[in-house]
């Protein structure tokens, strides 16, 4: 991803001048998150009250940058630079400045989490219903649901739930508002891992 920011700096210089005899514009800017980027931009310079006068005085300024992205970048491939800067003087002591950011890095890929009841096009993740079988049906039609025993409480749905990347037992658990003894009667959970599909028993009411 590449993303240009611009804006305008209105900087008052101390005094009335009549020259800038040099110019630049430094940065000091990092991601502190993978939408957040926050730091400095240093401007320094030298000036003349007066193009006839031989003395020159130097200024510095910090300007304060804080930019929030409307995506995710890899911390880890992000960069900004300056990509362009010009400025003009203004009432003989008014220094405008046009700043433009060049912001790149890959956009971090964010993994979607099924909410109870909902599917998509998934068809790792989707509710199953669950038909009412004899015991003997059970025996001959063994499949993914083996692990599911007789119990006290009356399901009517399950989820068969595709674990993802960053996902853990905990997260999954407060999404679908189950414990993780409710699981341990349908799942190996052991060793759990990417790619490892999980039955979700959801409660009729």
């Amino acid at each position: 991803m590449q993303k240009k920011v611009t804006f305008d700096k209105k900087i008052e210089l101390p005094t009335i001048i009549g020259e800038i005899t040099a110019i630049s514009l430094d940065q000091e800017l990092e991601f502190v998150d993978e939408c957040n980027i926050n730091g400095n931009l240093l401007l320094t310079g030298k000036y003349k009250q007066s193009e006839a006068s031989r003395l020159e005085e130097e200024f510095n300024y910090k300007i304060p940058v804080d930019i929030t992205l409307t995506k995710e970048i890899d911390m880890k491939t992000g960069n900004v630079e300056i990509s362009d800067f010009s400025y003009s003087l203004k009432n003989g002591n008014e220094l405008l400045c046009f700043i433009e950011l060049l912001i790149e890095g890959e956009e971090k890929q964010i993994e979607e989490v099924l909410e109870v009841r909902e599917c998509d096009d998934d068809p790792e993740n989707k509710e199953v219903e669950i038909p009412k079988l004899e015991e003997k049906e059970m025996d001959e039609n063994r499949t993914l649901f083996t692990n599911i025993e007789d119990n006290n409480e009356t399901y009517g749905t399950f989820v068969v739930y595709l674990i993802r990347q960053d996902e853990t037992i905990n997260s999954i658990i407060e999404k679908y508002h189950t414990t993780v003894e409710e699981l341990e009667k349908y799942n190996d959970l052991k060793e759990l891992k990417v790619g490892t599909k999980l039955i979700i028993p959801l409660l009729n009411e």
